[in-house]
């Protein structure tokens, strides 16, 4: 029996040419699934899971390599209190990596995202928030831009600072943190930092050259105790450099310095501000 060379070539390239219409019509139908409302709680119950904390999705766009969303991460003891609201997020994840559970970005970026931490009166974190993650996992590098944090604490006016772009970059088991603050009330803030995933310790600094000693912005500060700036001069602008230490234990251990700048007789006089744990609270000594 004779087979036609040209019958085959037809045959095979008419094979290919359902295979990629197949293709395309799964991945569409994938798309309109994930841009669907079952959809989107599918891929809220993956974040969920991931985070550890109720998600709502709200907009779903699946691309061939990358995705772009919208959600929000809610208290799960406040199923109405919003913890992080993200109004566009993109990461390196694909249709099929969300269906089949495999989602593993090695790049996440959050634009506007903003998030809201809640205090009760005796400085106590009431916001349950997902645990420091370990070793062992895989962890994307991660950019903020145009961020926003916003603290409520019990008898206090909210403390909110945006202007917030940042990156962590994980390098084995450390994540680098460098960035940014610039808000018009606050002032212009470096950030650079440093978290160890296996030990679970870090630091975190913030540096501004010129930062506001408004007393109406320092009422807001949460955690501070009252007092706390009675001895430093409200109403100047200093330069400002706050270190917190994460110990093993998550205790968290801040370090302030303040430098004020005088002039006396014409000449410029320093003087330098440390914040200084005493037997009952932390106060400002020179």
């Amino acid at each position: 029996m004779s087979v036609s060379i040209r019958r085959v070539a037809r045959f095979l390239a008419l094979t290919a040419v359902a295979a990629v219409v197949l293709v395309a019509a799964a991945r569409f139908g994938l798309s309109r699934f994930l841009a669907s409302e079952r959809g989107k709680t599918m891929v809220a119950a993956r974040l969920g899971s991931t985070i550890g904390m109720p998600v709502e999705v709200s907009q779903f766009d699946v691309g061939d390599d990358t995705s772009s969303f919208r959600f929000r991460v809610m208290d799960p003891t406040n199923p109405k209190a919003e913890v992080l609201n993200v109004p566009r997020a993109s990461a390196d994840v694909t249709a099929t990596d969300l269906v089949t559970g495999r989602v593993a970005p090695s790049a996440l970026s959050l634009t506007g995202a903003a998030l809201t931490l809640r205090v009760n009166s005796a400085g106590q974190l009431t916001t349950p928030l997902p645990a420091f993650a370990g070793g062992g996992g895989t962890v994307p590098a991660v950019a903020v831009e145009g961020g926003r944090v916003c603290i409520r604490q019990e008898g206090r006016p909210e403390f909110a600072v945006g202007g917030i772009n940042l990156k962590i970059e994980p390098a084995g088991e450390v994540l680098a943190i460098r960035g940014s603050v610039t808000d018009p009330k606050w002032g212009a803030w470096a950030v650079r930092g440093e978290l160890r995933r296996d030990t679970r310790t870090g630091w975190v600094e913030l540096t501004c050259p010129d930062a506001p000693l408004d007393a109406e912005l320092l009422g807001t500060i949460p955690f501070a105790p009252a007092g706390l700036f009675a001895d430093v001069p409200t109403g100047e602008r200093v330069g400002v450099t706050l270190r917190l230490t994460i110990g093993a234990d998550r205790d968290v251990q801040p370090a302030v310095e303040l430098r004020h700048v005088r002039t006396v007789f014409g000449f410029p006089v320093p003087t330098t501000f440390h914040l200084t744990p005493g037997s009952e609270r932390f106060y400002f000594a020179r």
